[in-house]
C-alpha cells in the first residue's frame, strides 16, 4: 500500500514540476534532444544502446505527467 501511495506521490511531483513554465521549457527541450531523435546509429551498438537509454528517461518522464483519464 505505501508503494503505491507513494508512486502517486511521485506522479504528482513529476505533474507539478513539468507543469512549471520553466518545466515545460526543460521538458521541451529534453523531448527534442532524446525523443524526438533516431536512437538507431549504424554499425554502433553501443551509442544505439546509450542514446535509447537517454530516451527511456524521457518515455518515463512522459508517462508520470500524463494525464489519468476515466475509461
Amino acid at each position: 500500500m505505501d508503494d503505491n501511495r507513494e508512486y502517486n506521490q511521485l506522479k504528482k511531483d513529476y505533474q507539478f514540476t513539468f507543469d512549471t513554465k520553466e518545466g515545460k521549457r526543460v521538458f521541451a527541450d529534453l523531448n527534442e534532444a532524446y525523443y524526438h531523435r533516431s536512437s538507431y546509429q549504424k554499425n554502433d551498438p553501443y551509442e544505439t544502446a546509450f542514446r535509447e537509454g537517454q530516451r527511456s528517461v524521457i518515455i518515463r518522464i512522459i508517462n508520470l505527467i500524463k494525464e489519468e483519464k476515466d475509461v
